[in-house]
């Protein structure tokens, strides 16, 4: 879709500094995937609800020991 619109010429260097997007269109685009993608993992996390864990910290510890080491590469 084609469109004219007027954008904040700071604003929009900011946001190609962070989404590494060299144009404007492309920032615009990755722009609003992003905000598409948050809102989606929001409704996500609302879906899932809150999951009850109910652990001491003395056993969350332990749990965190069963895990295998890392490897460093």
């Amino acid at each position: 879709m084609k469109t004219t619109i007027e954008l904040d010429p700071l604003l929009v260097k900011k946001a190609q500094k962070v989404l590494g997007t060299p144009t404007i269109k492309g920032t615009v685009d990755a722009s609003l995937k992003a905000v598409v993608r948050q809102q989606q993992l929001h409704a996500l996390a609302d879906a899932l609800g809150d999951i009850p864990l109910e652990l001491t910290p003395k056993q969350l510890h332990r749990q965190r020991r069963k895990r295998t080491p890392r490897v460093s590469r």
